[in-house]
């Protein structure tokens, strides 16, 4: 068995290796759409298809230049006052980019998603270790620092709009080995974040592993599909719980 203590924190190298390989992957499902695909719901509440990929593009865009990612957090500020500062931010990437043809969305996300990620491996130290509440109070985070932003949230985002885009269209979900990496952070998040007793959770299906969450010897052991839990455990659902399942009410952040 794998402990949750032995998944260490993706080196600067790896997240940059698992952040090219999660936006290839990304692209690959963006250019498959069909007209009809762009306008299907998916399970980001509110949010189509078009709506994923411009929120995805916009983030990319904004990595690549910061004054479009301070401009928005602005006028999200000021347009969503009722909203956190993430989601007014989001909102604002969906305002200036959904009305875009699918053409356009898609060659927005070509031209600034490896201009974004070039962009955060040119990242400086100290910018990697300022606070990401400066920007994102809400929602509260096992780690603080923005490079915790730039090396497991960016490709932890992308990943599961990835899979959003997939159910919506009801394509077949197509595994990659940076799966595994990007699965074994959520799991590291939830560990650190663990306040009930130590289980054995065993997740199947490509990506999944076995590990130790919590201190101490296990005193329950939940087993569910890799796909399903990870939709759970960012708060979509997709996951049928036995009645006082220690993962009833886990969430990590996506």
């Amino acid at each position: 068995m794998e402990t949750v203590e032995r998944i260490a924190p993706l080196s600067r190298r790896r997240a940059a290796v698992v952040a090219d390989a999660e936006l290839t992957a990304f692209q690959d499902v963006v250019s498959a759409l069909d007209g009809p695909d762009w306008d299907r719901a998916t399970d980001s509440a509110g949010w189509s298809v078009r709506d994923i990929v411009a929120h995805v593009a916009g983030q990319y865009e904004e990595l690549a230049r910061l004054g479009t990612f301070l401009r928005r957090l602005r006028i999200a500020k000021r347009r969503y006052p009722d909203r956190i500062a993430l989601d007014g931010h989001n909102q604002v990437q969906i305002d200036e980019l959904a009305g875009r043809s699918p053409a356009e969305l898609t060659a927005h996300l070509a031209r600034f998603g490896p201009k974004g990620l070039a962009a955060i491996r040119r990242t400086p130290g100290f910018v990697r270790r300022l606070p990401s509440t400066m920007f994102f109070p809400e929602p509260a985070l096992p780690d603080r620092r923005m490079s915790y932003l730039f090396d497991v949230l960016t490709p932890r985002d992308t990943w599961m709009h990835r899979l959003e885009l997939v159910r919506a269209t009801e394509r077949e979900w197509r595994p990659h080995p940076h799966d595994a990496d990007i699965v074994a952070q959520v799991v590291r998040d939830l560990d650190q974040g663990w306040r009930g007793k130590p289980m054995e959770l065993t997740l199947t299906g490509p990506a999944g592993g076995t590990w130790t969450v919590g201190a101490g010897p296990a005193a329950d052991r939940v087993n569910a599909d890799v796909i399903a839990a990870m939709l759970h455990l960012s708060g979509r659902g997709g996951l049928d719980l036995p009645p006082g399942s220690p993962l009833a009410d886990a969430y990590v952040v996506f």
